[in-house]
């Protein structure tokens, strides 16, 4: 059974919520915050498996929260309005997200994730990472939380030359050769690495701008000599990118 918290200082959310995962048998909720001191006290008295956490509340946010306690024992699924920054660090980290007003196709979808994820050897660097993240100035300075086997590696964007879609995964390609196969979709790396230079060249692909050498045919040219198959429909769209 996950043993849940919910957490948002607007009541009606955290009711409307709790209605939503009343059709999720194997989930309870145990315990219910408005705010980060109501989170704290609660933890102390009852231990969590995942906390559906509001990012903006009055009097902190849960950002604040997760930086105070530096790593926590528990997963966690943030609740927000669309900011931009927030949603790509929540993102770049590998962490899960839900945009209100929650959704319950959506809502079954990170439930689905939460019980599919691997446990991690190296939580607490994980988390450090995404706190790091949340300390950038700016998306480019971002790094992507990528796993392979047991291990853990943390990526710039601008070290990746090419990502290309394997049915419902994703595999990164880095500039020294290293692969990294991700259980997102490469639409979602497109939203995440278009406003980083990222180029979509082909249903299947999305190329680093920075690392195309030439276009050859219908093929996009790397740095590290890899061709990348272009469609047509998308060669114009990637010559005026390249030209401007």
């Amino acid at each position: 059974m996950i043993r849940a918290m919910l957490v948002d200082d607007d009541a009606d959310s955290r009711a409307y919520l709790g209605q939503l995962l009343q059709a999720f048998p194997d989930l309870e909720v145990v315990a219910h915050a408005g705010n980060i001191a109501e989170v704290e006290n609660s933890l102390a008295t009852t231990p969590v498996d995942l906390i559906f956490m509001d990012v903006e509340m009055p009097g902190g946010s849960g950002f604040d929260l997760l930086q105070r306690m530096g790593t926590w024992p528990f997963a966690v699924i943030f609740t927000t309005g669309f900011q931009r920054y927030a949603v790509q660090a929540i993102r770049f980290s590998a962490l899960d997200y839900l945009l209100k007003p929650v959704q319950p196709d959506e809502l079954a979808d990170a439930l689905q994730r939460f019980r599919q994820r691997q446990p991690l050897a190296d939580r607490s660097t994980v988390q450090q990472q995404f706190l790091s993240n949340l300390a950038q100035p700016d998306e480019r300075s971002l790094k992507l939380t990528l796993t392979t086997g047991d291990r853990t590696y943390f990526i710039p964007p601008a070290e990746i030359t090419h990502c290309t879609a394997d049915d419902n995964y994703t595999e990164l390609h880095v500039h020294d050769g290293r692969r990294f196969v991700s259980a997102r979709t490469l639409k979602d790396y497109e939203e995440m690495l278009l406003p980083l230079g990222f180029l979509r060249v082909h249903r299947s692909a999305l190329v680093n701008r920075a690392m195309i050498t030439h276009l050859d045919g219908m093929h996009v040219v790397l740095r590290n000599n890899e061709r990348v198959e272009m469609s047509r429909r998308k060669r114009e769209e990637v010559q005026r990118a390249l030209a401007g």
